[in-house]
């Protein structure tokens, strides 16, 4: 088996493994993008929440009714404050994926290089041993 053909068992294994973590890389940005939405939506709800019992808050309400308040808007809070925790979770683990898939793109480029280049060679020195052998024929004639 010829060196180029070797190598190219080694530029398929990394061509998979690359794939697998650009898919992986792929999957983690779809959680991302449905956290932030989830996040957003929150934001807007607790705005909305706030904005409609703003105007009763004003006008007077039930001290029971304003704990009640106090207690949702608490929730709402710490539910937003969880969501952006674990949003910064996921950008740590988005920018670990995507290190990984880099070095794997970087290390299989390589590697294609490097089978390219060892392409060239045998065909180079096939090209040679022909040519040698065209001599030979050649100077066989002569004699």
């Amino acid at each position: 088996m010829k060196r180029s053909q070797r190598l190219q068992v080694i530029v398929d294994l990394k061509i998979n493994q690359e794939k697998k973590y650009l898919e992986a890389l792929g999957k983690q940005q779809n959680i991302k993008v449905q956290k932030e939405t989830q996040l957003n939506s929150l934001k807007s709800y607790r705005q909305d929440y706030r904005g409609k019992n703003e105007h009763l808050i004003k006008s007077g309400i039930s001290v029971m009714q304003l704990m009640e308040f106090r207690a949702f808007m608490e929730k709402m809070d710490k539910a937003i404050e969880g969501e952006e925790v674990t949003l910064k979770s996921l950008d740590s683990e988005l920018e670990r994926l995507r290190k990984n898939w880099e070095e794997a793109h970087m290390y299989t480029q390589g590697m294609q290089k490097i089978q390219g280049n060892a392409r060239i060679n045998e065909q180079k020195q096939e090209e040679k041993k022909e040519q040698l052998e065209m001599d030979d024929r050649a100077s066989r004639k002569k004699r």
